[in-house]
């Protein structure tokens, strides 16, 4: 039992959750879909089982694992993936990880699996089951030269043979099949813009496509659309945000206009950084979710709901009268859900409490800056049963999500608790540039990434001194990816952290925007500019080239094999900082990429950064 002088000081306080339950603890649910006979399946993220996909499935039987040892279902397409499995019949077809191949699995008592794929330079993602015509629907993604090619095809089940249906975009998301005339809606896009900035619905019959929908935001009218759904009686719905927020419309093909299906000054999705994303579905009349940030909304049966307790809920599926959903909460993990016609929720799988309620930090919603400049983010108080807090302020560790255009939830988060039960609070901010907040939030930091961020950063942590949240002395700042080249401009521009920390962080935008992959080529040039004609922004807001500015101590993590962030671009700004004499350490894992899937390397990562920081604290005390 851990006494309460055992952990006086903050900063320093004993815990039982170490860095493994921290990491391991964490299943990752996604891919969620219920076939039309009541089987309920999805994908978990196992970190104890080396990282490994695995498909579950659920019905009166109970939980199975579906995929067998030596498969794991993730598709690589855009490097970020998304949805990689369809059911068939009474069949699945998945992406299997280690190859990007299609696969046939037969569910039954003697589960067979056979290859449908073997083109080695080819990934492929969001298959859909095209019953009629007896073929896949599917999205390719070709490696076979120095350009990568996306393209929409499909597969015969019977000879293998495919075929493509429509190419010439730069990218592809959501094909849904119409099933009353054979109709196929997807969403296409082409560079410079990203999913969440302006994209097009096209509509192919009888090999004929037409946009209906969208238009290139060079021409002066621009919206993202996403996630196109047909339902059984052939109705199209889908999401835009062209009333500034993203909302569901259903598409009158007779006038080509959207009607708004429940408007609201919400977002009813997430940014589209995977495919295949699922937040409504067409249940006995359309019903979905709202993502917002303030938690999960349902419309149901012509109705706004709470679902009690649960703080985000995405991924919708149905069959029969009930409703099957992914769904995080405050102070459990997250879960799969069914949700009955009477609106009570069940929790299928998850959703265990892994902290005393007593050792559980709740997140406070603050708002910070002014009417031009306002951010959002969450503080997480320092909390642990066991420990007497001094009369000391808290040490305080700024959370930065990537993307940029991604968002952070007030959900249960145990790499968040693992610091708040060590005696720091946490605060996890959304900035300018984050989804959930509309349009115009989102799209905020077009030319000004790396300014109206730290911005951001600024005022929040000044709020967070001048209203005794925290020790002015004792504050930390961290990112990932994105997040990491943030935090990293934060400290060539700030001077309020005690340290601060860079996981595969961004070091050198110029460099990034001559290396990184297809899906993210251009986007430095909406988040900066030219990279020829504004190189010397570029340079400007290079944290490398800033390096001089930084006088806190920086811990680095970096993945050998990362094709975003390249690894010399750290070795690059760790060469800078120790050249100065900077307290600098920096950690590779040669078996990681983008990101961190390995529960040795992530439990790695918080007990080195733990260290980090307490030996900050040490020097200051």
């Amino acid at each position: 039992m851990i006494t309460p002088t055992d952990c006086q000081r903050q900063g320093f306080w004993s815990s039982e959750l170490d860095e493994k339950t921290a990491i391991g603890a964490s299943v990752e649910y996604s891919q969620l879909q219920c076939s039309a006979e009541g089987l309920l399946c999805w994908v978990e993220q196992r970190p104890l089982d080396n990282a490994r996909s695995v498909l579950c499935g659920s019905n009166e039987g109970g939980i199975k694992d579906i995929t067998p040892p030596g498969y794991s279902v993730r598709s690589k397409v855009h490097e970020y993936g998304g949805m990689g499995w369809c059911f068939l019949d009474k069949d699945v077809v998945f992406v299997n990880e280690s190859d990007q191949q299609l696969y046939r699995q037969t569910l039954g008592v003697n589960d067979s699996i056979c290859k449908l794929t073997d083109i080695p330079n080819s990934r492929f993602i969001e298959p859909v089951w095209d019953a009629s015509n007896n073929r896949l629907i599917v999205i390719e993604e070709l490696h076979d030269s120095a350009e990568v090619v996306n393209r929409l095809v499909s597969i015969c089940l019977a000879s293998g043979q495919l075929l493509v249906l429509h190419s010439g975009y730069d990218f592809y998301s959501y094909p849904s099949i119409n099933p009353v005339n054979g109709d196929i809606a997807f969403i296409a896009w082409s560079h410079p813009y990203q999913p969440w900035i302006s994209t097009q619905l096209i509509l192919l019959t009888e090999d004929i496509a037409e946009i209906v929908l969208g238009s290139d935001s060079r021409s002066g009218v621009a919206e993202s659309l996403s996630q196109p759904l047909y339902t059984e009686e052939g109705s199209l719905y889908i999401i835009s945000d062209r009333s500034g927020w993203w909302n569901i419309y259903q598409y009158v093909s007779a006038d080509k206009l959207l009607r708004p299906h429940f408007p609201a000054n919400k977002e009813q999705m997430s940014a589209p950084w995977q495919t295949g994303l699922r937040h409504y579905v067409d249940h006995k009349g359309v019903s979905y979710v709202q993502i917002a940030h303030k938690g999960g909304e349902l419309f149901y049966r012509g109705e706004l709901c709470d679902i009690s307790d649960i703080a985000n809920i995405r991924a919708l599926s149905a069959c029969g009268d009930s409703l099957y959903a992914l769904a995080s909460f405050g102070s459990k993990t997250d879960a799969v859900v069914k949700i009955g016609v009477d609106g009570v929720l069940s929790i299928l799988a998850g959703g265990e409490s892994p902290l005393e309620a007593s050792d559980c930090s709740l997140p406070i919603p603050l708002e910070f800056g002014g009417v031009d400049s306002n951010s959002y983010g969450y503080l997480y108080p320092a909390t642990n049963k066991n420990a007497l807090r001094g009369v000391e302020a808290t040490p305080l560790v700024v959370f930065l999500h990537g993307g940029p255009t991604a968002a952070t939830y007030p959900i249960l988060n145990l790499k968040i608790q693992y610091w708040t039960q060590r005696g720091f609070s946490v605060l996890d901010l959304n900035y300018r540039g984050s989804t959930n907040y509309g349009r115009d939030y989102r799209l905020s930091l077009n030319e000004a990434w790396g300014v109206l961020e730290v911005e951001d950063i600024d005022n929040a942590v000044r709020y967070l001194v001048e209203n005794d949240y925290c020790r002015p002395d004792a504050v930390f700042i961290r990112g990932n990816s994105s997040g990491g080249y943030s935090a990293l401009r934060a400290l060539t521009q700030l001077d309020c952290f005690a340290g601060g920390a860079s996981l595969y962080g961004v070091t050198d935008p110029l460099v990034l925007n001559e290396c990184t992959h297809k899906f993210e080529s251009h986007y430095l040039e909406w988040l900066i500019g030219d990279p020829v004609i504004d190189k010397a922004r570029y340079d400007a807001l290079s944290p490398v080239n800033n390096a001089s500015q930084i006088e806190s101590p920086v811990i680095f993590f970096q993945g050998e094999q990362d094709r975003v962030v390249l690894p010399d671009q750290t070795r690059a700004m760790v060469d800078v900082l120790r050249q100065r004499d900077i307290e600098v350490k920096a950690i590779y894992f040669e078996d990681e990429a983008h990101g961190f899937r390995k529960i040795e390397n992530a439990t790695e990562v918080l007990r080195s950064e733990l260290a980090f920081y307490q030996a900050c604290l040490s020097r200051s005390a």
